[in-house]
């Protein structure tokens, strides 16, 4: 969109939550070594690139991945006949459907291992490091990097303005930081360690500093939370949500990673993805359903998927849901039912200030703290262009999906079509072939009639 090009940025920036898909076209011999050539895509699109891999290096990044505790299904090693034509066929075969199931896994796809391994040159997007300070030595702080993202639309000016006040926040229900600053490819912030980690690491039942995949990618338990805290914690969410909303910024990319329990209160993380153009986990999800529209209807949605993440342990790996479970209390299966069900989904979900009138949160209300935050009106007004081209995007980027979606089940028909029509064509000749058998049979069946010799 021409919109777009008025901002005048000067690299492309990636979105990591477009899809990534694998296609392993052919294998060839390369000095004694079997290479397999493999097409990498981003998304619907056809940004597409290709990339060698050998055996050893799908080996070594199942060795990687091993950590996760999930049986990925490598084919096995093999010391003789590696270069016959059969089983280099079959090992192709079966390295493709290893890499379909790593890339269908929500949390092993996301891994920066399979992301080098799809691509060299590929840089993480976001960036965690445990540091301490000389003058506190006893105590650990979060360090995170994070690179712009390709929703960032403010200009250098603004985005430091942004970013400064963002830090200088103190909210009861937002994690307050010790440092924030941006630069002109990404934003560093600096937060306390918790450490009773992120709410994911409560309800996965771990410990905060494991690493990623031990954590997240195969947990032995879940633990849901009791119909009270959802209430508290829910409630609190929703506070600090809004309050984001009603002065111009939103969150954008809010789970279950990005929201800690502290001091007995739920408190976001990462309020700073929206003003650096992150775009959401669940973005996906949302890029399908045509009502998602308003950054505000991002945040309800991604909130629907946390609370139905607490009520039940495990995150909701679906655009919408139905059927909730029979034990899921009635008013907590109302909120979620009018988030995440295909209706609502379909109509339109609820602002947020819908859902903190909502009686399910509505009896958790107690006095919150009056916080004074300020946003200069030319902020103001910067952000307020900035969302408009985010949702404008979000728009092009759902118009573009349901083209090819229809552009998918024109070529499906198509295919089908012909395909009946091959079928029908291959009966016709069986039966005619069956036909012309069965009229040659009877003609040399038929006895020969011999007349007297006079």
């Amino acid at each position: 969109m021409s919109a777009f090009g008025s901002n005048d940025r000067k690299k492309m920036l990636l979105d990591d939550t477009q899809p990534l898909s694998c296609t392993i076209e052919a294998a060839e011999n390369v000095q004694g070594h079997t290479v397999y050539i493999m097409k990498v895509q981003r998304g619907s699109l056809e940004t597409s690139w290709q990339v060698t891999r050998r055996y050893s290096d799908f080996d070594a990044l199942n060795n990687m991945l091993l950590i996760s505790g999930i049986d990925i299904p490598l084919p096995p090693k093999k010391m003789f006949g590696k270069l016959e034509r059969e089983f280099v066929a079959e090992r192709q075969q079966a390295l493709q459907v290893y890499i379909n199931f790593v890339l269908s896994h929500p949390f092993l796809c996301s891994s920066v291992h399979v992301k080098k391994f799809l691509d060299p040159g590929w840089r993480i997007r976001k960036q965690y490091f445990s540091i301490k300070s000389k003058n506190e030595t006893k105590k650990r702080f979060i360090l995170s990097w994070t690179a712009l993202g390709p929703d960032q639309y403010l200009n250098e000016k603004d985005l430091s303005s942004a970013i400064k006040l963002l830090g200088s926040l103190q909210h009861p229900y937002i994690q307050p930081v010790s440092m924030s600053c941006v630069s002109s490819s990404g934003g560093l912030v600096i937060y306390d360690f918790l450490e009773s980690g992120t709410l994911r690491d409560i309800l996965c039942n771990t410990k905060p500093r494991l690493p990623f995949l031990k954590k997240y990618g195969n947990p032995k338990s879940y633990h849901a939370f009791e119909l009270p805290k959802i209430r508290v914690f829910g409630h609190q969410i929703l506070i600090a949500l809004k309050f984001l909303n009603d002065r111009g910024f939103f969150h954008g990319s809010l789970h279950s990673g990005n929201a800690a329990i502290s001091g007995g209160k739920c408190k976001l993380l990462d309020i700073f993805n929206g003003v650096l153009g992150v775009p959401s986990l669940l973005r996906p999800y949302f890029v399908q359903l045509k009502k998602i529209q308003t950054v505000e209807n991002i945040d309800v949605y991604c909130f629907g998927h946390l609370l139905y993440e607490m009520a039940f342990g495990a995150p909701l790996s679906a655009t919408s849901c139905d059927n909730l479970p029979n034990s899921c209390a009635p008013e907590l299966r109302s909120v979620l039912l009018s988030i995440l069900s295909k209706e609502a989904l379909k109509n339109g979900v609820p602002s947020l200030s819908d859902l903190l009138q909502n009686p399910f949160f509505a009896h958790a209300a107690g006095e919150v703290e009056k916080v004074h935050f300020k946003v200069p009106t030319q902020l103001k007004e910067s952000l307020r262009k900035a969302k408009e081209f985010t949702e404008a995007h979000l728009k092009e980027e759902q118009k573009s999906l349901r083209h090819t979606k229809r552009i998918s089940k024109v070529q499906a028909q198509l295919s089908c079509d012909d395909e009946k029509k091959k079928r029908h064509h291959e009966r016709r000749k069986k039966q005619n072939l069956e036909l012309s058998n069965n009229t040659s049979s009877e003609r040399t069946e038929t006895p020969t009639v011999t007349g007297p010799v006079i």
